[in-house]
């Protein structure tokens, strides 16, 4: 069984390795450490969750809040996460930023993100929030780069004539595309670019 939970200090030690897990391709410096998560909690404590199978971390969210007319902008992910802190975090924002989602290989296809987003959606409503902002990667990308630049890539895939392994999820649960986020994020093997989404409540 799967259940989802506010995240606690005990869950600390998990989600550090939950990190390297999920995220193999990034160096060591661009990944959540333990330092990060304890910031994240006394940040935002309602915006961060984690996904339990038997007791075991499986599944990670971590946002926090955000106002419009800083966020409907370029950005970079290490800038928009304060790297990793939340720095950036605002109890006036009324858009819920998603920070970070993530889901063990073993457990991938299986609804846990899903269940991590209706998470979200819980935090949207009863905070009266406008709705999640995310810059979404893009790792089928790679794959077409040679073909067409990143723009015309992520509006193949809003039209669905490409699958993207993120963003076609992403589109399907009621996200929408606002835009390309250039360079945001340092990926390793994949693509910096990201995908600016919005999910409006």
């Amino acid at each position: 069984m799967i259940t989802i939970v506010q995240t606690q200090p005990a869950h600390i030690p998990e989600l550090v390795e939950h990190q390297k897990i999920c995220f193999p391709t990034l160096k060591v410096e661009d990944l959540f450490g333990a330092e990060h998560f304890a910031a994240q909690m006394r940040v935002f404590p309602d915006g961060q969750h984690v996904a339990l199978a038997d007791g075991r971390v499986i599944g990670q969210s971590s946002t926090f809040r955000v106002r419009g007319e800083y966020v409907f902008k370029q950005h970079t992910f290490h800038e928009i996460v304060g790297e990793g802190f939340f720095t950036e975090h605002d109890d006036a924002g009324e858009w819920l930023y998603g920070g970070d989602m993530s889901v063990h290989p073993d457990f991938r296809g299986r609804g846990v993100s899903r269940m991590l987003y209706g998470a979200r959606w819980e935090v949207i409503r009863r905070l009266g929030l406008r709705g999640i902002v995310a810059g979404g990667m893009l790792p089928g990308y790679n794959a077409h780069a040679d073909r067409m630049d990143v723009d015309a890539y992520v509006a193949e895939v809003a039209a669905g004539r490409v699958v993207d392994p993120t963003l076609t999820s992403q589109l399907r649960i009621g996200f929408s595309v606002r835009g390309v986020l250039y360079d945001h994020i340092r990926a390793g093997e994949m693509t910096g670019h990201a995908s600016l989404l919005v999910w409006e409540a």
